[in-house]
């Protein structure tokens, strides 16, 4: 006979965390690509790791005459950073006529029938690992509106592309975070049209640019604050804080970042990038370095460079493998859940995993009946954060202009 305790057992035997990894890695292609830190040791308030912000160029000094005087002493300049692990969970919920049916048929009828809803599930949040690592400015927030909806139920959008149907959203004021509608369930999308249709009708405030976030992540009662791991925009930025450390005071944790000023993007933008990271970080190589946009903007690339290998008789480095999509040497990384007006270029070795539990099954709250239903849970969950140790490694194109979808 099976008991509720060997069903738990059996879903933490089916389920281990090197196989959950391999099913995320096929929706997060890009994210996965990170390495993941095993040294990543959180206590207290968050991990505290050291950030080398100048060193002791006093050391050494010629003198013309015999003077005995010695240079003036130095040392190297190294601030402390503080990385606070951000908290995942993902719940999948079972009738227990589902299970009672299932388990008649014994363990592997059982694992049977719920195999294919754990498996979404996890690549389901592999998904948002990878729209929060592209697109991602720690709020959670999935795209702004671009007109305020009155009575509607089609809201318009800057980017339609990270929403899925079945989503929760709630609209929420970008300064104060109110909440201004929902929550509702995106129904559909239209990424050329830049709208969602939702379940239900919803009015804005009246002015365009409310954030739109899945419903429960932010408090809806003060600004939107960090809650979601750090993704691209957060980290390749010139400006603002990172890891509690101000940019403006220590330079040497600001990207380059070039703004496009909405203009196509060419070689010449492509080329000057690459050229600051050479140059400013003394790199010497863009080994380990990969470009990273979405479809449109590689498209665009495409565009601009075939004439010139054309004419050239030079190989043409284009297919449906993803090793073949390069510039001059360099992987180009595409995902659909990249941001429409920009290029990132990056050492993808500068950004690593802080992982503190990966995505697994929570074997303590595991299959959880839920109080006055006929139903279980299996609760999954995640602790970690994106570390950028060396924040000048990371460069983008901002502004544009975007293809036509």
């Amino acid at each position: 006979m099976i008991t509720f305790n060997t069903l738990g057992d059996m879903l933490l035997r089916r389920y281990i965390v090197d196989f959950i990894a391999q099913m995320q890695n096929l929706s997060a292609p890009i994210y996965t690509q990170l390495r993941e830190n095993s040294n990543f040791t959180p206590s207290g308030d968050g991990a505290y790791f050291a950030i080398r912000i100048a060193g002791n160029e006093a050391g050494g000094g010629w003198r013309a005459t015999d003077d005995n005087v010695l240079p003036t002493a130095s040392n190297e300049n190294v601030k402390k950073a503080r990385v606070r692990p951000k908290k995942y969970y993902h719940t999948v919920t079972f009738s227990g006529l589902a299970e009672a049916v299932s388990a008649r048929g014994g363990e592997d009828a059982f694992a049977s029938g719920i195999t294919d809803a754990i498996s979404q599930a996890v690549k389901r949040a592999g998904a948002r690992f990878e729209v929060d690592f592209l697109r991602g400015d720690g709020t959670g927030r999935l795209t702004n509106t671009t007109a305020s909806p009155s009575a509607s139920t089609s809201i318009a959008v800057d980017d339609a592309r990270p929403f899925r149907s079945g989503q929760v959203i709630v609209g929420l004021s970008n300064s104060t975070g109110l909440r201004i509608f929902g929550p509702v369930t995106v129904v559909s999308k239209s990424i050329s049209g830049a709208t969602i249709t939702v379940s239900s009708a919803v009015t804005g405030s009246g002015s365009a640019n409310d954030g739109i976030y899945i419903s429960g992540e932010q408090s809806e009662a003060s600004a939107p604050t960090e809650v979601t791991a750090l993704g691209l925009p957060a980290i390749v930025s010139a400006t603002g804080t990172i890891y509690n450390l101000s940019r403006t005071t220590y330079p040497i944790l600001q990207s380059k970042v070039i703004a496009a000023g909405d203009v196509a993007l060419d070689e010449a933008l492509l080329r000057r990038l690459r050229r600051q990271l050479l140059v400013e970080t003394d790199v010497g190589s863009l080994d380990g370095f990969a470009m990273i946009s979405n479809w449109e903007q590689y498209d665009r690339y495409t565009e601009i460079s075939l004439p010139f290998r054309r004419f050239s008789d030079m190989r043409l480095e284009l297919g449906a493998q993803q090793e073949l999509t390069t510039f001059e040497g360099r992987p180009w990384l595409i995902s659909w859940a990249a941001l429409p007006d920009q290029v990132f270029q990056l050492n993808l070795g500068a950004i690593e995993r802080g992982v503190v539990r990966p995505l697994s099954i929570d074997e303590r709250v595991n299959m959880a009946w839920v109080p006055g239903q006929d139903a279980f849970t299996v609760l999954m969950k995640y602790y970690g954060e994106n570390v950028a140790r060396m924040v000048n490694q990371t460069a983008k194109l901002t502004g544009l202009t975007t293809p036509t979808y």
